[in-house]
């Protein structure tokens, strides 16, 4: 973790209010029966936070919005990210807006720059909260804007959920982004397939359209699971499976894809208990979707690298390309509707993946990105 600044901060100022000011604030804004009807009369989330952005008052909608996420009522003095339970608080000197990555935040954003101007501000607010080992994830449209009220100025925050909206768009966009994926490697090896190559070539190429037009399929079933992995309801019959074998015939559907023209795929399988109890549709799209974003990211003549590691009682792939992912793209990759396609390929794919991996597949997935050492997305898989 780097070290803050000067102000011990990475982002927005530091500081709170004292505890005898916020049950002043609290109490003068409370006993107005009309401030409390108009505020519990709005009927999204939203907040009245002092010049500290701490919570100051709730209307009801808002108070539901934190108990569902951690059972609890928000604490007087808490900040928003700390009353949703935002994964990114504990890294900041002062809690919430102060991390490294308060600064790619909707909400975020939105009040640095009421800190530094007071006015109307709004933003998309995409959180990620961890309450009772539990992680949720959820989008919403911020709102900033002033309201003058005892003799103070304070910022009427709104929060209005567009997750289930966003959903509807984002799960026909992977769908769409997926199965072209598989497509476009099918019609690469078939149309291979009609040059004059050796039998061995042939035999290969058909093996892979084989293989391409199976998993073609399976894309359409789990397009279904999909939306109840996302819901929770989705139970898989795993069944036994060599990571090594299927992680290879994905890495061979993708040397004869668009996606892999003039890149080289290199695979290698670690000798080893490799067996898994596993679903291969869901596991064999993971693995093409962070090949597919691998070679995206790398240039002609690069090389995406593709690894199975037994280890303990787990099962480690990795797939390695030489490009570094910008910070403000680590700080967002497995958010449900973050989309970097303008500037590096990663895409919908790495949210679809962390979905599947954690919920359906029982494993886990990770990466890390810096400079001298490339990317590397790693699916961890516990060993049948």
């Amino acid at each position: 973790m780097p070290r803050p600044p000067a102000g011990d901060t990475f982002f927005d100022a530091p500081g709170r209010s004292e505890p005898q000011e916020l049950v002043a604030q609290a109490g003068a804004l409370q006993s107005d029966r009309a401030i409390v009807e108009v505020l519990n009369g709005i009927p999204v989330p939203t907040f009245l936070l002092n010049e500290r952005r701490q919570i100051v008052l709730a209307n009801r909608p808002g108070d539901r919005l934190v108990e569902s996420l951690r059972h609890t009522s928000p604490d007087q003095g808490e900040r928003l990210g700390e009353a949703l339970s935002c994964i990114n608080v504990a890294s900041g000197p002062d809690g919430c807006g102060t991390g490294p990555r308060c600064q790619y935040c909707g909400l975020g954003q939105a009040n640095r720059s009421f800190t530094l101007a007071s006015g109307e501000y709004s933003g998309e607010f995409r959180l990620r909260s961890i309450a009772e080992g539990m992680e949720t994830a959820k989008t919403f449209h911020a709102h900033l804007a002033p309201v003058h009220l005892k003799n103070r100025t304070f910022r009427l925050c709104s929060l209005t959920d567009i997750t289930a909206t966003k959903t509807r768009d984002t799960q026909e966009h992977l769908f769409f982004h997926d199965v072209l994926n598989t497509a476009q490697a099918v019609h690469g090896a078939a149309g291979l397939l009609s040059d004059d190559i050796d039998p061995a070539s042939v035999e290969d190429l058909a093996r892979v359209v084989r293989s391409g037009s199976g998993t073609l399929v399976g894309e359409i079933e789990a397009q279904r699971d999909l939306r109840q992995a996302r819901g929770g309801t989705l139970v898989v019959g795993g069944t036994p499976g060599h990571v090594a074998q299927m992680v290879e015939e994905v890495a061979g559907l993708y040397r004869h894809s668009r996606f892999g023209a003039g890149r080289t795929i290199e695979f290698v399988a670690t000798p080893g208990n490799d067996l898994v109890l596993t679903s291969q549709v869901h596991l064999t799209r993971s693995v093409a979707n962070l090949i597919k974003n691998a070679l995206e990211a790398s240039g002609p003549g690069e090389t995406v690298q593709v690894t199975v590691t037994p280890a303990d009682d787990a099962v480690v792939i990795a797939v390695h390309n030489a490009a570094v992912m910008p910070d403000a793209v680590q700080a967002q990759v497995f958010q449900r509707f973050f989309s970097t396609k303008a500037s590096s390929g990663r895409g919908l794919g790495t949210y679809s993946v962390r979905l599947l991996v954690t919920r359906v597949l029982g494993g886990t997935v990770a990466f890390e990105s810096a400079p001298g050492i490339g990317t590397t997305f790693t699916i961890r898989l516990p060993r049948a």
